[in-house]
């Protein structure tokens, strides 16, 4: 491990000291590195499509939507090799949430996750992407 020294303004360590210890961070050097990490995440999602990752993409519907269940089973078995897992939850009489486990290529996960939130019916949906360490093809 290196030791480095970095300068850094008064008012953003203020406020980056009172954001790890809200997020209950030991200390400020784990805060850097899980901060660095995600940014290099980000840019390898950001530039390589090819890049393997897992993805979760969330997304709340009506249920009562027409054949809108049925539409979202079908663009997930179009893309058999893309989920993994989904969890249902019935959030009132109308809404559900689903949470599924997406694997694959950036792009291939990316595509999925547009076609089911882009669904007639499906309110508010989000993708989160962690890339892995594997490539595409494995």
């Amino acid at each position: 491990m290196e030791r480095i020294t970095i300068t850094i303004d008064d008012d953003l360590l203020e406020k980056f000291d009172q954001l790890m210890e809200l997020k209950g961070y030991a200390n400020r050097s784990e805060g850097i590195r899980d901060a660095m990490r995600q940014m290099l995440a980000d840019q390898q999602l950001d530039s390589d499509a090819h890049a393997h990752c897992v993805g979760c993409v969330v997304y709340m519907y009506n249920h009562k939507e027409r054949a809108l269940s049925s539409r979202l089973v079908e663009t997930q078995h179009q893309h058999h090799h893309i989920p993994a897992a989904t969890l249902h939850l019935h959030v009132d009489a109308e809404n559900c949430v689903e949470a599924t486990i997406l694997s694959g290529a950036v792009h291939e996960v990316r595509m999925l996750a547009d076609q089911i939130t882009a669904q007639t019916g499906v309110k508010h949906g989000r993708l989160h992407l962690i890339p892995t360490d594997q490539d595409a093809g494995d």
